[in-house]
């Protein structure tokens, strides 16, 4: 992930979440506290797993844990549209 400006970053979390969702989606079809906390834990896990240059460039752009959590939620609620879209 050596991206160099907010929306890149941004971007590839969401495909990283993304690409979560539809390889475990069992873990996203539970109550809407449960899913929360998933959503939180898999933008946490993005958070720890940085490498060095990822927390710098992160320190640099001003991005937080926060930021992650929310890009996460954003690319939640776009699988879902998608996902209903192809389901009708």
């Amino acid at each position: 992930m050596a991206k160099n400006h907010i929306d890149e970053v941004k971007h590839e979390i969401q495909e990283l979440a993304i690409g979560n969702y539809k390889s475990y989606p069992e873990e996203y079809e539970k109550t809407p506290d449960e899913v929360n906390r998933s959503i939180e834990s898999l933008a946490k896990g993005y958070w720890d797993s940085r490498e060095d240059k990822e927390i710098a460039r992160d320190e640099r752009l001003g991005i937080s844990l926060e930021n992650y959590q929310e890009w996460t939620r954003e690319a939640y609620t776009t699988f879902i549209a998608e996902n209903a879209q192809s389901l009708n």
